[in-house]
């Protein structure tokens, strides 16, 4: 309890008045942190927990008392209650005896740990009248003899007996033989009491253990045939003389005829129970149960998080619950850890076969059971790309380079695979420069070099097949480039500079230099008008590829009428020789 002082100015008096704070009477117990693991394919879980519990440490003591009913009887545990205290009395042993008999039922107290709104199924042990054993495992009695007492115990998560908790032992039958006293085992104990006539020296039936029941006695002593079992005494049948039932218990005690008492029933605690206490023979009668709790009363409230059952995501959920009675709240949270163990699968593209430079690579693709997880490369081999996502642009070097590719998630699970980059050499092309400077007087084209690779294809200014004519081109620099494609298919290709100098393409005769050609540029015919030119010439039209479009030898007049109407239009050259000098003239057919 929390006193506070406080002090209010009310003009120039002063007042001090003490608050009474209340006491924290709510109580709340927490839930366990709680680890799960995704569901499969799935970036999350379902996850249940039980809530955590509240109770009212201010409310009263409750308590609900079971008396013999010869059924079962139920107990609801109450909302906010996990624990119980439980009372339970087994039933005296029956008597043929007016005069009053030990033969007492047994006394168990334990603290059990419960969950509430479950059932405890309740079982309350009877003292028989007669032959027939009390309610809840007493053995039969014969002849005049007496059954035994029932045990009394509660039973959670099932009815059996294999789900007892709390077992409180039943006493053996007992009474009167021929004026002597037949005492019947007491009932509880870890290990209940023995039957007997008189004295222990005549002894009957054994009592119940922790694993077992002991032997009775039926025509001879020590004899199996009345012994009790799991839950239940034993009772003796054609022993002669008069028999008394073995008292019921966790193992029920041995019955016995030949006028001494059944033995007395085990009494048990569960091993998780606490403050145990075992006392033998104390009970008369019919046996009785007593379940004790603390009142829980409040509300419990859950203000954060999700509730149990609910599809928790990967990562850490906090769980908020308030217990409120009484106006005072408690607060505890808890975390939920859902955990991402799935793996990536990462699926590879075909292997690359290409020629030497840059190519296009598919990239890698993967799927996750969560979004995020990323793509890693590892490149071996010749190669020169960086360890990057994005292959779309690498370049790679000639030979075979293996690219192992890595998926990894967000959580670190990884799955990887390999593919191989396979590239060729480029062929090799090698020509080299040279120059020309006397073709002024040499008619022949000049071939280009050959040799390795020895195939493929010229292109340039002044080609025609694979040669190269200098009078076509006249004075200049002029790049001839070869390209080569070799049987894998890959191409490469080099330029080889040209030059021409010196007089090539130039008239250096002054007979012909007076020659014309008209018209220029024309779109049928053309006239070659020699001029003040004396004798016979030579004339040949050709086009630049190197194609022959006419020729003819020793003509002698002035003028000379050439058609073209037939050629496509283009280029060709018009040379006119007359054995000492000639003239090269370009002709333009549109």
């Amino acid at each position: 309890m929390t006193k506070t002082l406080h002090k209010i100015a009310l003009g120039c008096l002063a007042v001090a008045y003490t608050v009474i704070a209340q006491a924290q009477c709510p109580d709340i117990t927490c839930t366990p942190h709680v680890t799960d693991t995704n569901d499969v394919g799935m970036c999350d879980a379902v996850v249940t927990f039980f809530d955590p519990v509240g109770i009212d440490t201010c409310a009263p003591v409750a308590s609900q008392t079971f008396s013999y009913t010869g059924t079962e009887q139920t107990f609801t545990v109450p909302a906010g209650v996990t624990s119980i205290t439980v009372d339970a009395y087994g039933a005296q042993g029956g008597s043929n005896s007016p005069s009053t008999n030990v033969n007492f039922g047994g006394y168990v107290q334990a603290d059990i740990a419960v969950t509430p709104g479950s059932t405890i199924y309740v079982y309350v042990g009877e003292q028989p009248t007669g032959l027939p054993g009390g309610f809840n495992g007493g053995g039969n009695g014969e002849t005049a003899g007496a059954g035994g007492g029932g045990a009394s115990d509660i039973r959670i998560g099932g009815n059996t007996y294999a789900e007892r908790v709390v077992v409180a032992g039943g006493a053996g039958g007992g009474g009167l033989w021929s004026g002597q006293e037949v005492h019947g085992g007491e009932g509880g104990g870890l290990i209940g009491g023995p039957g007997y006539r008189t004295s222990t020296v005549n002894p009957g039936g054994d009592p119940g253990t922790q694993t077992l029941s002991g032997n009775g006695t039926c025509v001879s002593l020590n004899n199996p045939a009345v012994s009790g079992g799991f839950g239940v005494g034993g009772g003796p049948s054609g022993c002669g003389c008069e028999g008394y039932g073995g008292g019921g218990g966790w193992y029920g005690g041995a019955g016995s005829g030949n006028c001494r008492g059944g033995g007395g029933g085990s009494s048990y605690t569960d091993p998780a129970a606490t403050n145990v206490t075992h006392t033998q023979g104390v009970r008369t009668g019919n046996g009785e149960v007593t379940i004790s709790w603390v009142g829980a009363g409040g509300v419990m409230t859950q203000i954060a998080g999700l509730a149990s059952g609910s599809t928790f995501p990967v990562g850490v959920t906090t769980n908020t619950f308030v217990f409120t009675s009484g106006g005072v709240d408690d607060t505890c949270s808890f975390n939920v850890t859902v955990l991402d163990l799935e793996a990536p699968v990462v699926t590879c593209p075909m292997n690359v076969t290409d020629c030497e430079g840059a190519t296009i690579i598919t990239a890698a693709t993967s799927t996750d059971n969560c979004i995020g997880d990323s793509i890693v490369y590892t490149l071996s081999g010749a190669t020169t790309a960086s360890n990057v996502f994005d292959l779309s642009t690498v370049t790679f070097n000639a030979g075979t380079t293996t690219v192992t590719t890595v998926a990894l998630d967000a959580a670190g699970n990884s799955d990887s695979c390999s593919f191989e980059v396979v590239m060729n050499a480029l062929p090799t092309v090698s020509l080299a420069s040279f120059s020309v400077d006397t073709l002024c007087v040499s008619y022949a084209p000049i071939a280009l070099p050959t040799g390795t690779p020895t195939s493929g294809t010229y292109t340039g200014t002044g080609i025609s097949g694979t040669d190269f004519d200098p009078l076509i081109t006249g004075v200049g620099t002029y790049y001839i480039t070869y390209t080569y494609t070799d049987s894998l298919g890959c191409v490469n290709s080099d330029s080889s500079a040209i030059v021409v100098d010196g007089c090539a393409g130039i008239d250096e005769n002054n007979a012909l230099t007076s020659a014309k050609v008209y018209p220029n540029p024309t779109t049928n015919v053309i006239t070659i008008d020699l001029g003040n030119h004396k004798g016979s010439v030579d004339y040949s039209l050709v086009s630049l590829e190197g194609k022959v479009i006419e020729k003819v030898y020793n003509v002698s007049t002035s003028e000379i009428v050439l058609d073209l109407s037939q050629e496509l239009a283009g280029v060709y050259l018009l040379r006119i020789d007359d054995n000492t000098s000639f003239k090269i003239t370009k002709v333009v057919k549109q």
